[in-house]
Formats: C-alpha cells, structure tokens, sequence
C-alpha cells in the first residue's frame, strides 16, 4: 500500500514514542530470540504461557493494511518456521495465535504483532476455552456475508482457484457450518454454534491439524483471507475492532486438535472480555527460556521461489460493501499509548479506498 506523505509524517511522529520500535532499535533491552532485516521476535515480559513470543515488523505499522505486499509476504511467510522453533523448544503439543486490531479487541500499542502461545494439555490456560454460545446473527447480517464475501475474496485473493473437493477432516464443519467461500486451499465458514454474532471460521484444506506444517505461500494465503474478512466484519456489524486467534494442535480448549482461524468481531464491554489475560511476572528464569528458543530459529530464514519472488497476496483495494457501515482492515496489540486503535483502522481504509 503507498502511504500519502501526510500519513507518513504521522507515523514517524508515532514511532518516536512507540516501546517496540525502542525496542527493535536496542534502546530499551529485549529478549530477543529471532531477527532479519524485516522481522524480530522477543519474548513477552508478561508471558501468558511459557515461551510466549511476540512476532512483529521492524518497520512501525499500527495495523496491518499499511503493510506493503512485499513485508506481508515476507511476515506471514516466516511466521510457520517462527511457531515450529518456538513449539520445538518448549517441547508444546499445540499453538495458538492472537492478534487485536482496536482498543475494544484488547489492541495497546500501535505497532502491529502477533502473540505466539505453546500450548499442552493441562497448562492451565483457559481464555480460549468458548464455551458460552453468541447470539444468532441477525437476518440482514447474514445476508451481507453471504453476498459480499465470496465476491470480495475471489476478487482479493490473486491465485486463487475455486474448489468444493471436501477433505474427509472437514466433513463435520461443513454439515455444521454455513460456507461462505471454499477454493482449493481454505474453506471459510460461518459456525452455527458461533461465540459472537459475525464469528467466521478459516480451515485450511490441506493441513488438519499444525499450523507449523503450513507452507509459506499457504500460510500468507490464509492470512490475507483472514485480513479480507476482518476488513468485512467491521463494515457488515458495526463493530468497534476485531480478534484473529489461531487453534493449532491439540490443547485443552482444542480437544480435536484441528487447525482453525477464528475471526471475531468485538464491541466495548462485549461477552469476550476473559479473551485478555493479566499481566504478570514469569515464575521461570526468562533468560533460559530464551536460550532454548533461540537455539531453534537457527532455521528460520525467508527464502521465495526464485520464480515466484512475491507470494499472491490481497489486492489493496477492498470492494466495497452495499448498504453497510464503516470499514476495518485485521489486527495489532499490547502496552498502552495515546493513539486510538479504532481510528486508526478507520483511516487505513479510508487510504486503501482512496477516500
């Protein structure tokens, strides 16, 4: 996306007070366990499980749509590898991920990352659990969905080659799910049983159960699919920002272990405040969990197909929604400043719409 001069200023303006970019320019000290010229991974100082890493660009974005095409491939291209060192290390037999565009989502800072969380059965982490089912979508919702993100979808997602073959581990989600877009690689739904009114699903076709067995060109398809619907979400329901968490592995809120992105549109003090957990100090010696992370990224390296230098990725021009309301792009979060999240996912969409 090409930034107009004046929303440069503001993000430089911004990036001077913001923690992380200190961080990634080694003037606040950070655990660090990963970095390239683009990325950088750290733990988190008030960890939610053990080995929680945070994954971010180097580059200051407040959230995700002021991305260019070529830092989103190159994110969501190294984030399976990121996960697979992080897990490894930690000996974890699930993952999960979470992301939050806007305050009323759980979003802080303005600078965009990914929370990576090793799960194992019995860690005692529950935020995840969704237990409690959300109210039915109304009517007129469902309406716009179902039209708007099939067509948004083919028309975002350059590649992308329309399919109903119905892997055998899917079969259950189809029965029990409204399908709002389906091609060779991901199946995109509505649940039934939602958690809030608006709660999308993205499986991936060709992996069951590990997001860390994703391929890169997989794992940047799946995440510009996720963006896209975020982006809908936030016009089709009014909402005041959105949640992206990953299900990967089996864990005590995944019995089934299937690989899930869930898609889920907040409001101020909605039913998913327990989402968010309590900052504390780690009960374990940080710096070995550091080592140990560290001594498996070794192997993490962005590396395209020579024919393929850039990864399909979605066109920044979404197509706009009948008879809706504003407009979102996907995710950020944690520590706090002045900046409204909310508004800045309304000028992000303005810019890729070129209001």
């Amino acid at each position: 996306m090409q930034l107009p001069p004046e929303l440069k200023q503001q993000l430089a303006e911004q990036k001077k007070q913001c923690v992380f970019c200190k961080l990634i320019a080694k003037e606040i000290p950070g655990k660090i366990v990963f970095e390239d010229p683009k990325t950088i991974a750290l733990l988190d100082i008030y960890p939610a499980v053990k080995g929680h890493t945070l994954f971010l660009p180097k580059e200051h974005y407040p959230i995700l749509p002021y991305m260019s095409e070529e830092e989103f491939t190159h994110f969501f291209s190294l984030l399976p590898s990121i996960i697979k060192a992080v897990k490894d290390s930690m000996v974890a037999t699930a993952f999960n991920l979470f992301i939050a565009s806007g305050g009323a989502a759980g979003q802080q800072a303005p600078h965009f990352m990914v929370h990576c969380l090793p799960r194992e059965q019995g860690d005692g982490f529950f935020n995840f659990l969704f237990t409690k089912k959300g109210k039915p979508l109304e009517e007129e919702q469902k309406k716009v969905l179902i039209q708007n993100v099939p067509l948004t979808l083919q028309r975002s997602l350059k590649g992308s080659k329309l399919s109903q073959d119905q892997p055998a581990f899917l079969q259950k989600i189809y029965t029990a799910s409204t399908v709002l877009y389906e091609d060779e690689k991901m199946l995109c739904v509505l649940p039934t049983h939602n958690i809030v009114p608006g709660h999308i699903q993205i499986y991936s076709k060709k992996e069951e159960k590990y997001i860390e067995k994703v391929s890169p060109e997989d794992s940047v398809y799946l995440f510009s699919t996720a963006s896209i619907c975020a982006s809908l979400l936030f016009e089709a329901m009014k909402v005041q920002g959105t949640n992206l968490i990953v299900k990967s592995g089996p864990s005590d809120d995944n019995p089934d272990g299937k690989l899930c992105i869930h898609i889920l549109p907040r409001k101020q003090d909605d039913s998913l405040q327990s989402l968010l957990w309590q900052p504390v100090q780690p009960k374990y010696n940080p710096d070995s969990v550091m080592e140990k992370i560290k001594d498996k990224m070794w192997k993490v390296k962005y590396a395209p197909k020579k024919e393929e230098q850039k990864i399909p990725v979605v066109e920044k021009k979404i197509i706009k929604i009948q008879d809706t309301a504003p407009s979102l792009p996907p995710f950020s979060s944690s520590p706090p400043s002045s900046v409204d999240p909310q508004d800045e996912i309304r000028k992000a969409i303005d810019a890729i719409r070129g209001r």
